[in-house]
């Protein structure tokens, strides 16, 4: 995702599994409050009347877009070089809304270089009609063009996001002319997110299950593999190497990779330098070390996110270091694994850190309440509140059931009081394997992550423990509860033309390209002469002056939350 990184990314990536949440990615966070009288009574819900009877949740009067009452059609863009928007209606859930709310998508992909392709779209003013993006430099970018649709006027017409989300948090996503222009993705009023560390179980068994705890366990354990498997990759980092920006997170306590892409650490009531941080120097240290000893994956920096997939598909990987640990392809992989032997797959460890660092302080996740990313409406648009009625459809109870657990009548028949989906005996017997088939998740753009892992929890804890879902198993028992919230740190980036935005986009060329050189150094110590160099070089470049902003936004920030 990006992970925030995006998600380095990877962030993320977008879910496409049955009940996995993504969180991920990138070097931001996720979370919402809870507020407002809910809506109407959702409270069992048949299928067919679910699926006779299209509706927003809201209900409403004749002013209100009644989806299925006439063909929404619209582009979606996805601003991601990782991402691949899936064909539309090719799968249940997609399936279920063309015919049923006559919605149909048309997919623009970016084609791995996505800034490049938005930079196009806006020359030629064509325009998607509806953008995934990460909050800020894009949005602001657009928005001060007049180039995107303001949402003020549809958020009490529309009550779902409004109810689920929070005045606070609709709050933090205001520009500064105080108008709404992004539907957030993966809010939430709870710790969430999927960044951490996988093993092979089956290599761990073979190698004894030594104790994997601290980053010396951790280099024990890659170097046994190098040994006894050499076609196997000890540890797996993910793109841009983000296995190094989990790293830090064991370095120091309650250290957060978030920081990584601020550029910055707070110290006090300002950020300072991240390049002359202990905790992130450690980890690149760390990271080169186990590069040059050929421990971790040899094109970290140049590969992609298919690699990646495929490697963990096959069972090629001991070790897996990424913001997002709960993709498809690790659920696949975790499937075809147990296929071959019942004892096999991945399991989620927790996190590693230095021995001094107590484990109950290291947060390799982070949640903010405005979540992963967000949804804009372009002046494209032929009929922009039609979109945002749909959106705000998904982002409520009926969305969330049919996009997370499928349409009505596939593995859930009814919702109960709560709007949640109650899940049939299909759900219970339909292998996880041909459940992935379904790619749950692909559409939910705009993920309401507190309705998500309620309803996925309460699931999940009525099934034997042989039957439960492998990625909401690891997310309850380790990713959740090692996330800290950040929301304090979100809407930081200045705009691309001002002095503090040609900084950052000249210091974030300047951290892929030295970090890249830092991996192949031939010691500590020229990794430290790396890190120094890079350091100096973003200061010549306005590093200062970019944290300052950054520092100014984030203090404004801690005056919102507290009501100030």
């Amino acid at each position: 995702m990006k992970t925030r990184k995006t998600i380095t990314s990877a962030a993320a990536l977008l879910l496409g599994t049955s009940l996995v949440l993504s969180a991920c990615g990138s070097n931001d966070a996720n979370n919402g409050d809870n507020a407002s009288k809910p809506a109407a009574s959702t409270g069992n819900k048949q299928a067919n009347g679910a699926a006779n009877k299209p509706a927003n949740d809201a209900g409403g009067d004749g002013q209100l877009f009644k989806l299925g009452s006439e063909p929404l059609e619209f582009t979606f863009y996805g601003n991601y070089d990782w991402m691949t928007t899936e064909p539309w209606a090719a799968d249940p859930s997609s399936k279920w809304v063309q015919d049923n709310l006559k919605v149909t998508v048309k997919p623009i992909q970016s084609g791995g270089t996505a800034k490049q392709k938005l930079s196009t779209m806006i020359a030629s003013d064509d325009l998607p009609d509806v953008m995934m993006t990460d909050r800020g430099a894009d949005v602001e970018k657009l928005r001060e063009a007049g180039k995107l649709v303001a949402f003020d006027d549809y958020l009490e017409k529309y009550p779902n996001l409004k109810k689920w989300a929070g005045d606070a948090t609709i709050n933090m996503l205001r520009s500064s002319d105080g108008k709404i222009y992004q539907f957030p993705n993966w809010y939430t009023s709870r710790p969430n997110g999927n960044a951490g560390y996988l093993i092979n179980k089956k290599i761990y068994k073979d190698l004894g299950s030594p104790k994997l705890e601290t980053f010396d366990d951790l280099y024990a354990y890659l170097k046994q593999v190098k040994d006894k498997y050499p076609n196997i990759v000890p540890l797996e980092s993910d793109i841009d190497a983000q296995a190094v920006d989990i790293f830090t997170s064991g370095m120091q306590a309650d250290f957060s990779p978030s920081y990584i892409g601020m550029r910055g650490v707070p110290n006090g009531d300002k950020l300072t330098s991240l390049y002359t941080e202990p905790a992130f120097i450690d980890a690149v240290k760390f990271g080169s070390k186990l590069f040059r000893e050929k421990l971790m994956t040899q094109d970290a920096m140049t590969q992609k996110k298919e690699q990646v997939n495929e490697k963990l598909k096959t069972g090629r990987v001991a070790v897996y270091a990424s913001y997002s640990v709960t993709e498809p392809s690790m659920s696949e992989g975790n499937t075809f694994l147990k296929s071959q032997d019942p004892d096999g797959g991945y399991e989620a460890i927790w996190p590693i850190h230095q021995e001094d660092v107590p484990k109950d302080h290291v947060f390799p996740n982070s949640y903010n309440s405005l979540g992963w990313n967000s949804i804009v409406i372009t002046t494209s648009a032929k009929n922009p509140e039609g979109i945002f009625a749909y959106l705000d459809w998904i982002t409520g109870e009926e969305g969330q059931s049919v996009m997370m657990f499928g349409p009505p009548g596939r593995y859930w028949d009814s919702r109960n009081e709560q709007g949640e989906p109650i899940p049939n005996d299909k759900w219970k017997t339909v292998p996880q394997a041909e459940k992935d088939k379904d790619k749950m998740g692909t559409f939910n753009w705009v993920g309401n992550t507190t309705f998500v892992d309620t309803t996925k929890t309460k699931i999940e804890e009525t099934l034997p423990l042989e039957q439960r879902n492998w990625a909401s198993v690891l997310q309850v028992n380790v990713t959740w509860v090692t996330s800290q919230n950040t929301t304090a740190f979100v809407n930081l980036d200045p705009t691309p033309d001002s002095e503090e935005g040609i900084a950052r986009t000249a210091i974030d060329d300047l951290h892929k390209k030295y970090i890249a050189k830092a991996l192949f150094a031939k010691n500590d110590e020229e990794v430290e002469a790396i890190l120094k160099e890079l350091n100096d070089t973003a200061m010549s470049q306005g590093l200062d002056k970019l944290l300052a902003y950054r520092t100014k936004q984030w203090q404004a920030n801690l005056k919102k939350i507290n009501g100030q």
